[in-house]
């Protein structure tokens, strides 16, 4: 079972999920944290199946620690994959529409733990990518982020965001092409990696996994690097079910490709290059 969870803090989120109860057939299935529990009647794509459930919690959702446990201990249902609803925030005020794994590489600011990263779903994940690309609006840029804040999550999970100010946040545009896409979101082939390096909003990871069979699990951007240890980054490997990692050469600190590379050498990683991935057959 698949879990869509939105946040009573957050008005994309609101916004996001009053789009979803509009745009898919759910019913009343009770409630959970105090707000309505929905259940979907019929299939939609492949992750939004007919026992995929909607919830509202009050806190906002990147605080929402241990959502996963809390959910099975009080409804004995467990769950495969997360997403949450969410706005995002950027100081330039550009209009986006994102999706990204969580956790944080060095302190814990935004919730989750110093250190520590949630699970991971690349080929969904991808996927989500590659139908929001397919159903892109005009003047909002599509793409992945780097792994960033909490909460700390056992289950695989990915954040689905509107961004960058309250005047996308609030818009239903944007809102319906998301959940369009969530609706008719399935898992996309590809070989399953982890991204070291570049910018916060991975221009090259997002490039290459909409034009090859390359899936993206966590993804650490240059202000991160200082913090790996191996142990993080095996960690992330793990958490990615990855086959190795994706470099951005080019888009970062030299000293770190050469660490980095040196250590996968040495463990038995393998490095990937795009020249490794198919190319991806698109239908737009």
């Amino acid at each position: 079972m698949n879990l869509i969870i939105s946040s009573k803090e957050d008005s994309a989120s609101i916004n996001l999920r009053e789009r979803l109860l509009e745009m898919a057939v759910w019913k009343d299935e009770g409630k959970f944290d105090g707000n309505t529990l929905w259940k979907l009647t019929k299939d939609y794509g492949e992750f939004c199946k007919k026992n995929t459930r909607l919830i509202t919690i009050n806190k906002i959702h990147i605080h929402a620690e241990k959502i996963d446990e809390i959910w099975t201990k009080e409804t004995g249902i467990g769950i495969d994959n997360i997403i949450f609803l969410s706005r995002h925030k950027a100081a330039s005020g550009k209009p986006s529409l994102t999706v990204h794994p969580i956790g944080n590489w060095g302190s814990a600011e935004y919730g989750g733990l110093e250190g520590e990263v949630s699970g991971t779903a690349p080929n969904w994940m991808t996927g989500l990518l590659l139908n929001i690309k397919r159903n892109q609006i005009e003047g909002y840029d599509v793409c992945f982020e780097a792994t960033h804040h909490g909460p700390l999550l056992k289950t695989p999970t990915m954040f689905l965001e509107i961004g960058s100010t309250e005047s996308e946040w609030e818009e239903k545009k944007p809102a319906q092409i998301l959940i369009k896409s969530l609706l008719s979101l399935k898992s996309t082939n590809g070989i399953n990696v982890i991204g070291l390096g570049g910018g916060h909003y991975t221009p090259r990871f997002t490039e290459a996994a909409l034009t090859h069979e390359v899936c993206f699990g966590h993804m650490v951007a240059n202000y991160g690097m200082p913090y790996l240890t191996e142990e993080m980054v095996n960690m992330a490997i793990d958490k990615s079910n990855a086959k190795g990692i994706y470099f951005h050469k080019k888009g970062m600190d030299k000293t770190q490709y050469r660490k980095w590379k040196e250590w996968a050498e040495k463990e038995g990683v393998q490095v990937f290059k795009q020249s490794d991935y198919k190319k991806r057959i698109l239908s737009w």
